[in-house]
């Protein structure tokens, strides 16, 4: 599968080889394979996620339940927004509203994007009247360099709307190696999650994408 190919790939001379094979995947493979990184992260984290995608998707790229500990289960559907080097606006995020405007009113909404968001999107998304979470996830070739499977996450951020589902999460940086970075530099940390002061652990029971199955 897509990810699969890219693991292989990037092992290798990273840069050259990444450029070069890039132009030969499509935009819909880039994306599916952005989808799958997102699903899979999360469902680590303990949801329970699948991808939707297709023409009939309503704007949600995947959809299913989260269950935090000491937590009610709650809904929660999301979109990705691969783009390389541009941030996410305002615009997007009032697109994304609509969509919420849709859903249920006990779902959370997630939008993930590789290159994070602008001041006036984040802006967007805190003043919402809709629970939104905004989260930046390193694209593809990023995450396959990281020291770990699913250390892709660089930013999540939520409104007041969100506070009710995922209010108890405490966000730290976490730094690959202090003595030899630039700690200010967002490609040398990921974003670490704490329920009530613990660690989010590898979820037991998870839904597993199908683009990531063997």
């Amino acid at each position: 599968m897509a990810l699969r190919r890219f693991g292989v790939l990037y092992t290798h001379k990273p840069y050259l080889a990444i450029q070069q094979h890039w132009r030969q995947i499509s935009t819909v493979e880039v994306g599916t394979a952005y989808e799958s990184l997102v699903v899979s992260t999360f469902n680590h984290l303990g949801a329970q996620l699948q991808r939707v995608g297709g023409a009939s998707d309503n704007g949600i790229d995947f959809s299913g339940s989260w269950k935090l500990p000491d937590h009610k289960r709650f809904y929660l559907v999301g979109q990705c927004k691969h783009y390389e080097r541009k941030k996410i606006g305002p615009s997007i995020i009032r697109e994304w509203e609509g969509v919420m405007s849709r859903q249920e009113i006990d779902t959370l909404g997630l939008v993930a994007a590789t290159s994070g968001f602008t001041t006036s999107g984040i802006y967007a998304a805190l003043s919402s009247k809709y629970p939104v979470a905004l989260v930046t996830l390193a694209n593809i070739e990023e995450n396959s360099r990281l020291p770990g499977k699913h250390n892709s996450i660089r930013g999540f951020v939520w409104n007041m709307a969100a506070e009710p589902f995922i209010g108890r999460l405490m966000v730290t940086k976490r730094h690959y190696d202090i003595h030899k970075v630039d700690l200010e530099d967002p490609t040398e940390y990921t974003i670490q999650l704490f329920w009530d002061g613990k660690p989010l652990p590898a979820a037991s029971t998870t839904l597993q994408d199908p683009a990531l199955e063997p």
